[in-house]
């Protein structure tokens, strides 16, 4: 009787795991999507969340980090330029990696949420054969997050003007670049 009744809730366990597994909320699949990937059919409606930024300091911060780099050996019947392109490659991979570690260890140290524009600057400090001493500084404003809220009208209102600044912004750059552009070729049919 009782493997008879430890079966049975196994059983009946197993069956509301899938059924579970596969319910619908108003029309979107719990197993197919993230809460930020369900379709909106006129179901339902999600208020964003918002927070205002707070940035820590008036002043930029700085914070920097120097790690020994081994640089792979040339393979037997490489030919230079293929190494040197494989070196290239190697280097730049490691630069972002130490760039993403400076910026952790920066938010870490600081106590911040985020870094708001970070400048990235890379140094060789010293070569000797295969080994690069590198050095990396990030230096940006510390900022944390706080009061988070639900979406308000006039939050949407101040992001619906960051947007026509930005549009205004990549409008401007876009002119300047085909200023440029005409500049280049005036120069071009001149010479």
């Amino acid at each position: 009787m009782k493997k008879l009744l430890l079966l049975s809730s196994l059983l009946f366990a197993g069956i509301i795991t899938v059924f579970a597994q596969n319910t619908t909320i108003q029309g979107a699949s719990i197993s197919k999507y993230e809460a930020t990937q369900i379709s909106n059919n006129g179901n339902f409606f999600i208020v964003p969340l918002v927070a205002d930024l707070h940035v820590m300091s008036n002043t930029m911060q700085e914070h920097k980090i120097v790690e020994v780099v081994t640089l792979p050996e040339i393979k037997k019947k490489e030919q230079e330029t293929a190494y040197l392109e494989r070196i290239e490659k190697f280097l730049t991979n490691k630069l972002n990696e130490l760039k993403a570690q400076a910026l952790y260890e920066f938010i870490d140290a600081s106590g911040a949420s985020l870094i708001v524009s970070p400048i990235y600057s890379t140094k060789t400090l010293s070569s000797r054969g295969l080994e690069m001493r590198l050095e990396v500084r990030v230096k940006g404003y510390p900022a944390t997050y706080n009061n988070f809220r639900s979406l308000k009208a006039a939050d949407s209102t101040i992001i619906k003007l960051n947007n026509q600044i930005k549009q205004k912004n990549l409008d401007i750059i876009s002119i300047e670049k085909k200023s440029t552009d005409r500049t280049e070729r005036t120069e071009e049919i001149i010479r």
